[in-house]
């Protein structure tokens, strides 16, 4: 992936996480490339929405190591989506109804046509999924993303662990009661 749709950098920065932003944090990320107070572009560098999913995670958990807060920055963009009702709608519902296993497996199939991360789901067991997603950097990231995704799907003490990364691509193993 070299570049970020605008409208993906525009659904976290500005709608998701906007009120959790700091004014110095703001003015980081235009430093970095991501000016919040300007219209969004089409698309981003890989390099800028990188970075400033550094600096937030960095900023809103400075108290935590560097990896854990990638990971606390990823569960909270998915719980901040949704109770700040940005999450919603009857997919959401019926996703939550097909529960975590199924709901991520369509979520994948229906990805490979409109989204810019490329995932493939496989059923390990009813309650654990392997997750390859095309995207080797910020790993931790992206298992805080899935571990919030899936309790928002419904699924209980979700847990992920990175199995590998490399190659442009992350191996992750979803678990849940």
């Amino acid at each position: 992936m070299e570049s970020i749709p605008g409208q993906l950098v525009k659904g976290v920065f500005q709608r998701a996480l906007f009120q959790d932003l700091s004014a110095d944090l703001i003015t980081a990320l235009a430093e970095a490339g991501l000016d919040l107070s300007a219209q969004v572009k089409d698309a981003y560098p890989r390099a800028v929405w990188l970075r400033s999913i550094e600096l937030t995670a960095d900023s809103l958990f400075p108290e935590i190591d560097s990896a854990t807060r990638l990971r606390h920055l990823g569960r909270h963009i998915v719980s901040a989506l949704e109770t700040r009702k940005l999450l919603k709608g009857p997919w959401l519902a019926m996703a939550k109804l097909m529960g975590p296993r199924r709901a991520l497996k369509q979520a994948a199939e229906y990805g490979a046509q409109s989204s810019p991360v490329r995932l493939d789901v496989r059923e390990r067991s009813s309650r654990e999924l392997e997750v390859t997603i095309a995207e080797d950097e910020q790993a931790e990231f992206l298992a805080g993303l899935l571990e919030g995704l899936v309790a928002a799907l419904g699924g209980k003490s979700p847990q992920v662990r990175v199995e590998f990364t490399g190659n442009g691509r992350a191996v992750m193993a979803a678990t849940w009661r």
